[in-house]
């Protein structure tokens, strides 16, 4: 979240089905070492082949005990695997096995001909349902990564006509004020920083981000945006050492060599928020001055990151020290399957990253919960903490509650 945008909404969306126990058996058994696989079906046939012969041959009803391993064959191998076992398990229980181990009495052809084409369908049948739902499940894996990029792809706001005559007025007489989002760690729930965000005493009322976009259709976007800055750090005076401050800055703010002496002139932990809505000309030129800033003792954060792909490339050339996740992927992991997945690779990207995660937009106890378990660093949103004014609460109720009363 930035402090030229107002909070969004959560974003209702139609999740991919949560796969069943089958899909994920069959998921962990297409792991198994082949070699394994092929030893345990082995076992399989062998076993009900004795326990066939053992309770007097096919004339009882242990024949059906093949089905185990033909069935089983489906989940490492698929329609080939099914068959063959199915054709493995019609010999042995056909020419291979009397009708009556007391007596030696042979079946007839057409009776284990019969058997034998039972255990062909049931292995082809229950190998296509399995195809089938895979297939299905992948493309609703496909369809949510569609949606959720199409969704988070930013879109610049429309230029309000009724702002921008106010512009002036709003910036000279310094017509609003900043509010402050703490954010909590999720190993003790202690607040690390807050995120300062900017609200406007204006009506009609508009959201902050309508506001910056008004002011850049005047030319003002970067005289506005450090104005907000400043009515931040003199906001944040009051902030204990060891509580970082956040602010945002468009890359052109950042040229402005008096915003520039603002931020490494604040004698605490700062970080600098570059969104995946700032477009980026020169990389190059961004890089030296953030620089300046890190050389400072700065921090640089890429927010909204998978917000849409603009935030991939800030973070590939940023190099920053906190990624801050977008709420279109922090939300809705128990019910994603792709959520879940992203969520572990973008821990696994972090950590290797020597950066820290900042999960934005969490408004669930569940999705708290999981990212939490998952290993991301710290979080902000709704439940954890609502923009105020400060001090912010030190400790989150809710994260502490995680963890079970204190011994």
């Amino acid at each position: 979240m930035t402090s030229s945008t107002a909070k969004r909404p959560a974003r209702a969306r139609r999740m991919p089905t949560r796969p069943t126990w089958v899909g994920r058996v069959a998921r962990r058994t297409g792991a198994v070492p082949v070699w394994l696989a092929l030893l345990v079906l082995a076992a399989l046939l062998a076993g009900s082949w004795l326990a066939v012969y053992s309770f007097g041959g096919s004339r009882s009803a242990m024949p059906h005990l093949f089905y185990v391993p033909i069935i089983l064959a489906t989940l490492p191998f698929g329609f080939r695997g099914a068959t063959s076992t199915a054709v493995v398990a019609a010999v042995l229980c056909g020419p291979l096995m009397p009708l009556d181990t007391t007596t030696g009495e042979s079946q007839s052809v057409s009776a284990w001909l019969v058997r034998g084409v039972m255990f062909v369908v049931v292995g082809a049948v229950t190998s296509g349902s399995l195809a089938l739902r895979e297939r299905r499940y992948e493309l609703e894996l496909h369809e949510e990564v569609r949606r959720t990029f199409a969704a988070g792809h930013p879109t610049l706001p429309a230029i309000d006509g009724d702002l921008v005559d106010l512009v002036d007025e709003v910036i000279d007489s310094r017509r609003f004020h900043p509010v402050f989002q703490p954010i909590y760690s999720l190993s003790g729930g202690h607040l690390v920083a807050v995120e300062a965000l900017t609200r406007f005493d204006v009506e009609p009322y508009r959201t902050p981000d309508v506001w910056f976009a008004a002011a850049a259709a005047v030319g003002r976007r970067e005289e506005l945006e450090t104005a907000a800055i400043e009515a931040a750090l003199e906001a944040a005076g009051s902030l204990p050492s060891h509580v970082g401050l956040s602010v945002n800055a468009s890359p052109e703010a950042l040229a402005d060599p008096r915003l520039v002496s603002m931020l490494t002139e604040w004698p605490h932990d700062l970080t600098v928020e570059i969104t995946e809505h700032d477009v980026i000309e020169d990389y190059h030129l961004l890089t030296r001055e953030l620089a300046a800033l890190r050389a400072a003792g700065l921090k640089v954060a890429v927010d909204d990151a998978g917000a849409g792909f603009a935030s991939l490339q800030h973070i590939v050339e940023l190099a920053p020290d906190i990624i801050k996740l977008d709420l279109s992927l922090a939300q809705g992991l128990a019910t994603s399957p792709l959520r879940r997945a992203l969520a572990g690779s973008v821990i696994e990207f972090v950590r290797k990253a020597g950066a820290e995660l900042v999960v934005e937009g969490i408004e669930e106890l569940v999705d708290l919960s999981i990212w939490s378990t998952m290993g991301a660093h710290s979080v902000q949103g709704y439940l954890v903490g609502r923009p105020g004014q400060l001090p912010a609460p030190p400790t989150s109720a809710v994260i502490a509650s995680l963890r079970g009363p204190a011994r």
